[in-house]
């Protein structure tokens, strides 16, 4: 009967003690709602720094919800959202981002969108295994010094 009692008291502790060494690693709760557009990507930056990704994701998703009417913004905040998915190999997601972005740029006056965006978008495309795009769109935008070997 000892034994039974070790058997789950044990499991209970380890997972109480987690909760409290670990905090950092929960989700977050509520944003405040005065953080301007830099200051919450510059949190998800920090979150994903520190390999909170679902922080991050949610950080950057509430740039587009509360900043994303400003072209600038929601192309940063995109840009973000692609570059985490990259590194967390959801390769769909990123696709999905990465090419919008592109298709923005391709259908924008040159010099109304800020410039770096569209070459890191890129980038950060080429980094999408073949195997892993879409098959409607194989040939995607590759950076010049890719295509080029260089």
């Amino acid at each position: 009967m000892k034994k039974r009692v070790f058997i789950i008291i044990v499991p209970v502790l380890f997972a109480a003690a987690a909760v409290f060494l670990f905090p950092s690693c929960g989700t977050i709760e509520e944003i405040p709602d005065d953080l301007s557009a830099a200051q919450l990507i510059q949190l998800g930056q920090d979150a994903y720094g520190k390999s909170q990704y679902k922080n991050a994701e949610m950080y950057y998703r509430m740039v587009i919800s509360r900043y994303g009417m400003d072209n600038s913004i929601y192309i940063e905040a995109r840009y973000e959202l692609g570059h985490l998915y990259i590194k967390e190999k959801k390769y769909d997601d990123a696709y999905s981002s990465l090419k919008e972005i592109i298709d923005l740029y391709a259908s924008t006056t040159p010099g109304t969108l800020p410039g770096a965006f569209n070459k890191l978008a890129q980038i950060e495309m080429a980094k999408i295994p073949a195997n892993k795009l879409p098959k409607t769109d194989e040939t995607v935008v590759k950076p010049a010094a890719q295509e080029t070997g260089n």
